[in-house]
């Protein structure tokens, strides 16, 4: 069991919530980051960083809202420096799979000289119950710029118990870990499943539909 807190950025996120709550049931010492909690941590200002960073002996980042946005690299090369000074032990970072622009960040965690463990998960099973696609779910349309190529939805337990793993257990160093569900689903298969699900709440004559809109 480590003494010295984890660092959870994102902490009140989708993925950071689940792993601060298993971490603390666990016993583990938790330092909840983002910029509401009592610890503020602000992607867009960095005087937030060090204090948060200060004495923790492994860090969870996520960010907000997208790795591919410009500048992110830059910001993951201040952050992994500043923690790699505070004597941070493990760097365990969340990146969406199948996604070749969140490399450049992947690597600068990789390049840092701390212990890491890259996660990257397939398109979360809750995006439709408490991600941005709740409202269409719930007004029984999906519009989205998909085709029919299968994703494996994962659920975001399983992914916060892999990141929970890599954070505690150094056997997970180094180690890049896909996660995705057990099957196939294209978003045509998707949108039937939710129809079936959400019937009762968006009325018995409402079928949830789904739309393709180019890219």
């Amino acid at each position: 069991m480590q003494s010295s807190p984890i660092l959870v950025i994102g902490a009140t996120g989708k993925t950071g919530s689940r792993v601060a709550d298993l971490l603390d049931a666990a016993g583990h010492n938790v330092r909840r980051a983002s910029r509401s909690s009592e610890t503020p941590f602000d992607w867009e200002d960095t005087e937030t960083w060090a204090p948060a960073l200060a004495g923790v002996s492994a860090v969870y980042i996520t960010y907000y809202p997208d790795l591919a946005f410009p500048g992110v690299p830059e910001k993951f090369q201040v952050l992994t420096e500043m923690a790699a000074a505070a004597g941070v032990g493990r760097l365990v970072m969340l990146a969406g799979r199948g996604e070749p622009r969140a490399e450049a960040c992947e690597d600068v965690v990789r390049n840092s000289g701390i212990d890491y463990t890259l996660v990257r998960a397939a398109w979360f099973a809750q995006n439709f119950s408490e991600g941005f696609l709740y409202d269409s779910v719930m007004e029984g349309m999906l519009v989205l710029p998909a085709g029919k190529v299968g994703e494996p939805f994962v659920d975001l337990d399983d992914v916060a118990e892999v990141v929970v793993a890599a954070l505690t257990d150094p056997r997970h160093a180094g180690q890049v870990y896909e996660l995705t569900g057990p099957r196939l689903l294209t978003f045509d298969d998707a949108a039937a499943e939710l129809s079936c699900k959400t019937r009762s709440n968006i009325g018995p004559q409402k079928r949830l539909r789904f739309a393709v809109v180019a890219e």
